[in-house]
């Protein structure tokens, strides 16, 4: 058995078996590590011992025949935009390089709860602005499938160590798409929740659909375990809610039959590449028959691209601020333009931004009415080049702002709905492809119940199947 192509919920029962040690389970992924992550460069921060002392803890918990956590024994890394007591905590900026926290965020504190063995940071784009995960700190993760392109952003890190094999499972943090752009760039698997779900005390704007943390993972039970670990009815957030955890660490048994699906290349407006429509077209022929109704439809989306970007600058205003004042010349371009286009946002600009906010809830509630779930691409495109910031061109057509090319992602952010990215093989470059299943609000675990049975059937399809990347080892 190669324990490192072993998922977290076989690795789980394993360990609670007696059948391998959460030592062994370490090791195998400090070793993987060390072999790969010198090209991809997932890791931005290691802490061997502290994990390896995690690790004994929950052996001995084992031998004296305790109770154990959800996640007792697995490795799993956080994502540099997380708070962990004692481990360097940058956020891909040069101002918080040697930023050592005094705790950990909660999500982390529920996640050291359920017996995690916390390994290390994964990379991220500066502050989570931007798709393409790189920074002045740590330079960029490349894409397990090419070195040449970009893993994706902001949560590159964590899915290329995915991807990699280099851990089980991983947090991940969606504003606009940072957890749904780099699992479909590396072809792994996440959850972008309903906000509050997974409760966050460091939100800027207490009441706000966007900085939300979220599982990743390389199969969809995986990431229903995780966000069972993470989900926590919790007053800090004013949005968070109860919620049967059990619903997510044993997802349902779904019969595609009874269920009403749409599918949309681009919810009615997203610059989505022609190759990208062409793929999806031909996916989705292979499998629609599967559902109890199948439609090309989608929800009346036109105005959420200006609606996102005016909502965005108002959190970079909030979360920025002294950061602009004090240390400008640190910040990155998609900090300082999100920023600085803030500044020129009117109040009428943002009267209409919170007016038209509304709408568009109203108008996924009346869309989720007549469906179950909606379909969609993971991305706008195939993997970019790494050296590129962002999309800025599209069959032609120029993107106005560095966030314009993922409208399928920052669409759904605007509209809060719970949505599970699952791979669907690769596109016509050899690179990952996937689906955006989109749900109603607090649809959650539905939703990743219907992406397990679709797991199930791409499984038995070459051409649908997760792809797996041809991981070579770094020099020494």
């Amino acid at each position: 058995m190669n324990i490192i192509e072993q998922s977290a919920t076989t690795l789980r029962q394993l360990i609670s078996t007696k059948k391998i040690s959460p030592l062994e389970v370490l090791d195998a992924c400090i070793d993987q590590i060390k072999r790969t992550d010198p090209e991809i460069n997932a890791f931005t921060v290691t802490c061997v011992d502290e994990a390896r002392a995690d690790a004994k803890r929950v052996e001995a918990q084992i031998m004296a025949g305790e109770d154990l956590g959800l996640l007792a024994g697995l490795p799993l890394a956080i994502k540099d935009m997380s708070l962990t007591k004692g481990m360097r905590t940058t956020f891909g900026s040069l101002i918080y390089e040697n930023h050592i926290p005094d705790h950990d965020d909660l999500v982390v504190e529920f996640l050291r709860e359920e017996g995690a063995v916390i390994y290390g940071k994964t990379n991220t784009t500066e502050f989570g602005a931007g798709n393409n995960t790189t920074n002045a700190v740590f330079g960029p993760t490349v894409n397990p499938f090419d070195h040449a392109r970009t893993s994706g952003g902001s949560s590159g890190g964590a899915a290329a160590a995915l991807a990699g094999n280099m851990v089980p499972i991983a947090t991940g943090s969606d504003t606009g798409g940072s957890l749904r752009v780099p699992a479909t760039f590396c072809g792994v698997m996440s959850l972008k929740p309903t906000p509050g779900l997974t409760p966050f005390e460091r939100r800027i704007y207490p009441f706000w659909p966007f900085q939300l943390q979220g599982a990743m993972a390389r199969t969809i039970d995986d990431v229903g375990l995780l966000t069972a670990a993470m989900a926590r009815d919790h007053s800090i957030d004013p949005m968070s809610y109860p919620r049967d955890i059990s619903a997510f660490s044993d997802l349902e048994t779904v019969d595609l039959k009874s269920i009403r699906v749409a599918f949309t290349p681009d919810l009615g407006f997203a610059p989505t590449s022609k190759m990208i429509r062409r793929v999806f077209d031909e996916r989705i022929s292979k499998f629609q028959s599967l559902f109890g109704k199948a439609e090309v439809d989608h929800p009346d989306l036109t105005t959420a691209a200006r609606v996102n970007w005016v909502l965005r600058g108002l959190q970079y205003l909030g979360s920025q601020k002294d950061h602009f004042a004090e240390h400008k010349e640190k910040l990155s371009p998609n900090v300082r333009v999100n920023y600085e286009q803030a500044l020129d946002l009117t109040t009428e600009d943002i009267a209409w931004a919170f007016q038209e906010h509304g709408n568009l809830h109203r108008e996924m509630e009346r869309f989720f009415s007549d469906y179950d779930v909606l379909i969609c691409p993971g991305a706008t495109v195939s993997p970019f080049p790494k050296e590129d910031h962002f999309v800025a061109n599209i069959d032609g057509e120029e993107q106005a702002t560095y966030v314009a090319w993922a409208g399928l992602t920052n669409a759904l952010s605007t509209t809060g709905n719970p949505v599970v990215c699952l791979p669907c093989g690769k596109d016509d470059e050899g690179m990952p492809f996937g689906f955006q299943i989109v749900g109603p609000r607090r649809s959650d675990a539905k939703m990743l119940a219907i992406a397990k049975a679709l797991e199930r059937v791409f499984a038995d399809d070459p051409e649908l199947s997760r792809p797996i990347a041809s991981l070579t080892e770094s020099e020494e």
